[in-house]
Order: structure tokens, then C-alpha cells, then sequence
């Protein structure tokens, strides 16, 4: 069983950035003073570890008790939480993503010039409630080009901005972009997803056409992850979407002689590699099972 992983896996840029900060700040702070605001990335392996540590992992940014500090998500903190640190004396730690930076501060432009912003993204996701905050919540958020044609909030205006969720794909928000453009007279298109998780995207693509099996590694919350996952099994390929090797069943791997391996934009190297090992111990396994088979049967190994 030959085990094949795509060029690109391990945490972006953006998720490196956010953990480093929120380790230094455990190395230079007494632990018990510092909150963290929701998961500051969506991976169960990851928060597990920071609660180790002893950081208190709150839902509501009034949980925190004045004159701590706190811990945002990578994916932004909204415009009145940001408000409510600073009146609380909360020294806030900001992990906030650069490319969710850039995406609030081009929403906030059009905004100010008057456009209305269409926002390709999960309205319940954090990275978007986050980025509303900071426009009044006037943004009509699509999740699909079908969520688009069938939307009833309202008709598309003359003059729109387009932007996306970090996470989403290229080739869907192209398709919402064309869709717009059949409304408005003037479109105006900020492609603000995220580098690295396109080149992940077409990377996983790539590797489920050539192999047997995809398994994607990451969080079951992870954007980033689950749309690797619906790329890979639209391909036709056999995709299971995991968090940890423990999920992984001895039957996925039954004739199967090339698995690929993918991961989410969140996933630590060290949770692949514990995926990789034990995948490599079910072939050997399906290895001994299919000798022990043909000795049964006569077969005599020459050594």
C-alpha cells in the first residue's frame, strides 16, 4: 500500500501566526489570567492542548473578569466585543488572521462608498459574524450560487461589492461573481480567499484523482477541512473526513493500494503523522491477514 500526501499540509500562515501568539503569551503570563474567546482555531487537538495549559476557553467575551487578558479567534472578534475589552480594561491578545483583517477593512470600504456587499460565506460561522460587526450587518451573505438566485431578502443592486469568506472556494465564488453581474451595472470583486487554502483545494483535487482512497484530516467544524472533504468526494473518490486515527477503520482499506492524504489549513503536522503511522499498521495487518489466507490454502512462500 503505497501512502501519498499532497504538496500542501500542516497549518497555514495564518493559524502559525495565531498559535505563536497565543504561546507566548502563556510563556509570559500566568496562565490562570488569560481567556480565550471560542476556539481560536477550529481543531479539537488544538484546544484540548491550550486548555492543558490552563487557559480558560469562554463562549461570551463577558465571561471574562476585567483586567485579564483575552485570546481571540483567528477568525476576528466582533466590532462590540473588541468595544467592551477596552471598557473593561481586558487586554485583548489578537490573534485575528491578516487575510480576515484585510476582508473586514475592504468590507468596511465599500460600505463607505456605497456598494452592497454580497459576502460568499456561512452566515454562522465566525469569520462572517465577525466581519458583519463591522459594517452594521449590511451585507446579504450567500453560502451557495443556488442561495443567490433564490434569494428573497431582497433584489441585487446596481452597484455591488463582492467578497468571500476566507475559506470558500474559487470556483464557486467566480460562478456568484458571473451570477451578480447578470443583475448589476457595476460589480466590483475583492477575491478575498485565502492563498493557502486554494492551493489546497486544487492540490487535493489533484491527489484524489490519482489514488484509491482520500482520507482528510482536521476538524469536523473546520470550514477549510469540509470543503476539502466535499472536493475529494466529488470527485468520485472513496473520502473519509477524520479528526483523529482512531476514527479510521481496517475495512476502508481492503483493495486499496494507493491512499492519499490531505489536511485541513488547522491541522497539526503532528495528528497527520499519527494518521499516516496508523494507517501504515492496518496494511501491514490486511498484508498478514491475505499471507495467513494462502498459507490456509497451500500456498508456500519462498524466501
Amino acid at each position: 500500500m503505497e501512502i501519498l500526501k499532497t504538496r500542501d499540509i500542516g497549518f497555514c500562515f495564518g493559524v502559525r501566526r495565531a498559535i505563536k501568539k497565543a504561546e507566548q503569551a502563556i510563556a509570559n503570563l500566568p496562565a490562570n489570567d488569560i481567556y480565550m474567546l471560542g476556539e481560536i482555531i477550529h481543531n479539537p487537538q488544538v484546544i484540548k492542548n491550550f486548555k492543558k495549559k490552563g487557559i480558560n476557553l469562554v463562549q461570551e467575551i463577558t465571561e471574562v473578569p476585567p483586567h485579564k487578558y483575552l485570546i481571540s479567534r483567528a477568525h476576528g472578534i466582533a466590532k462590540s466585543e473588541s468595544k467592551y475589552a477596552k471598557s473593561h480594561d481586558i487586554r485583548l491578545i489578537d490573534t485575528t488572521c491578516p487575510y480576515v483583517k484585510r476582508l473586514q477593512k475592504l468590507a468596511i470600504l465599500l460600505k463607505r462608498e456605497k456598494y452592497q456587499i454580497i459576502v460568499f460565506g456561512d452566515i454562522k460561522h465566525p469569520e462572517i459574524r465577525s466581519l458583519l460587526s463591522y459594517i452594521d450587518n449590511k451585507a446579504l451573505v450567500v453560502s451557495s450560487l443556488g442561495h443567490l438566485k433564490n434569494n428573497k431578502e431582497g433584489q441585487i443592486s446596481k452597484k455591488v461589492g463582492l467578497l468571500s469568506q476566507t475559506t470558500k472556494d474559487i470556483g464557486q465564488f467566480n460562478k456568484i461573481g458571473k451570477e451578480i453581474l447578470v443583475h448589476a451595472e457595476e460589480l466590483r470583486i475583492y477575491n478575498t480567499i485565502c492563498k493557502a487554502t486554494t492551493l489546497r483545494q486544487q492540490a487535493t483535487q489533484e491527489l484524489a484523482k490519482k489514488v484509491d482512497l482520500m482520507v482528510v484530516i482536521g476538524g469536523l467544524n473546520s470550514a477549510n477541512t469540509c470543503r476539502l472533504a466535499f472536493l475529494s468526494a466529488k470527485t468520485g473518490i472513496d473520502t473519509y473526513h477524520i479528526q483523529e486515527e482512531k476514527e479510521l477503520a481496517n475495512k476502508w482499506f481492503k483493495n486499496k493500494k494507493k491512499i492519499g492524504i490531505t489536511s485541513g489549513t488547522s491541522t497539526p503536522d503532528e495528528v497527520t503523522d499519527k494518521v499516516i503511522l496508523e494507517i501504515k499498521r492496518i496494511a501491514e495487518n490486511i498484508e498478514d491477514s491475505s499471507d495467513n489466507k494462502l498459507k490456509k490454502a497451500g500456498v508456500k512462500f519462498i524466501k
